[in-house]
């Protein structure tokens, strides 16, 4: 009995000594993931760069990801692959993966990247078992600030310069009414990402209608160059017939180096529009248009009658179930999707965002937009709070990109149709 108590004596001074050598709480106070920025002051449309540092007690595996977060009129964007190296912590190696990020902003004062999520795998030591980690992110504020005498120009870029060039098809001209004209703008501009660059405007005279693709944007990343280009198409549609003019579009950015503003304006554009010639069919095809019209109306009028009658006579039923129905089609997340469509079929921005936003609050805290619904957002975002009038806005990327996204989460798992194998041997 006395053994006993003195082995288990031995053992607990055994396992004191070895804690105190090896406090376990020593990882603990170790930073798995940290932000670093160089500088946190920058012009408004200026790169502003910050790494994320991931720390493991093994090598990683497989991609990192992170769930970027959305803050109003600012683009954050990844650059590059991943750099792997090692860190000494209190005698301790660790593994270390830094990813670079870029910021641009056109909010001034006060700008807040919120904590936001990444997920990653390493083993635990060299060859230990892999370790799924699901951290966050620390928050970094950034203080922007607006170069002076710059408020005129509202959406404002800074890099050192912006090459732009454009490209007619055809080429302005004599025109007759009805025909099309393609534009291509195309803005390149070193420490700059395409999606931070400037959208052009699309005013244009009554008579002419605009009708603007979805922006073709790249990054050139390669051996330590950051270099952006946006491509912007812009097609035409002479409606009228007339001297219509296309007003011209000028280009501002600030110069860090020098302080100064730089600039360069495309030309107006003058279309001569010939009209069509008219038809000697054009009065029977409108009064044949007014008889089909005229009875249409008698066939609409007859069928509202009767529905009427047919509502008053069972309006507590009728009422009651569509109140069940509604109910039933329309949960809020499916409200909010629908008002987001209307919205962008009338190109009305100011109700797509808060419909956007409406939505986004229905979904669960795991959900991620795709990236081409996530561009289609911010392309949005530089139209509300960008330079020229935010009417310009058209809907249709973001409608298609927000369909596409729902068909992805939404998508059924089909059940298998495959006989089983060997049924008879249960």
């Amino acid at each position: 009995m006395r053994t006993s108590r003195r082995l288990v004596v031995v053992s607990c001074f055994v396992l004191a000594l070895i804690f105190s050598a090896f406090p376990p709480s020593s990882f603990a106070d170790v930073e798995l993931v940290s932000i670093e920025a160089p500088t946190k002051e920058a012009w408004i449309g200026q790169r502003v760069s910050f790494s994320v540092k991931l720390r493991g007690k093994g090598p990683f595996v497989g991609a990192s990801s992170f769930s970027l977060p959305q803050i109003p009129r600012t683009v954050i964007v990844k650059i590059g692959s991943p750099v792997v190296s090692s860190e000494e912590i209190e005698d301790d190696s660790w593994f270390v993966q830094t990813h670079e990020f870029a910021i641009f902003s056109q909010a001034t004062g006060s700008v807040e990247i919120p904590p936001f999520e990444v997920r990653f795998t390493n083993r635990d030591g060299f060859t230990g078992p892999e370790i799924g980690q699901v951290q966050q992110v620390p928050a970094l504020t950034l203080t922007i600030k607006r170069p002076p005498n710059s408020e005129q120009f509202g959406f404002l870029v800074t890099t050192k310069e912006i090459d732009i060039n454009e490209t007619w098809n055809p080429t302005p001209g004599p025109a007759t009414q009805g025909a099309v004209f393609r534009r291509v703008i195309s803005q390149e501009a070193d420490e700059m990402t395409g999606m931070a660059l400037a959208p052009p405007p699309t005013k244009a005279p009554p008579g002419i209608r605009v009708y603007t693709d979805h922006p073709e944007v790249s990054d050139n990343t390669e051996r330590g160059a950051f270099r952006g280009t946006c491509r912007d198409r812009i097609t035409y549609y002479l409606q009228e017939p007339g001297t219509l003019t296309i007003p011209a579009i000028k280009y501002v950015w600030w110069n860090p180096e020098s302080e100064e503003f730089g600039s360069k304006t495309l030309p107006a554009v003058t279309f001569e529009i010939a009209a069509l010639p008219q038809t000697d069919n054009a009065g029977k095809n409108a009064a044949e248009g007014n008889r089909s019209l005229l009875v249409m109306a008698v066939i609409v009028l007859a069928l509202g009658s009767a529905i009427l009658l047919l509502f008053f006579w069972q309006r507590e039923r009728i009422a009651h179930s569509l109140q069940a129905t509604w109910e039933v089609l329309n949960p809020p997340d499916r409200v909010a999707a629908k008002k987001l469509l209307a919205a962008c079929r009338t190109n009305d921005p100011h109700s797509a965002e808060a419909a956007w936003a409406s939505w986004r609050g229905t979904q669960s805290s795991v959900y991620t937009p795709t990236t081409e619904l996530a561009t289609s957002v911010l392309e949005l975002q530089r139209h509300l709070y960008g330079s020229g009038d935010s009417t310009s806005w058209k809907g249709e990327s973001l409608a298609k990109a927000f369909n596409h996204d729902r068909h992805r989460t939404m998508a059924p798992v089909r059940p298998s149709v495959l006989p089983e194998l060997n049924p008879n041997s249960r």
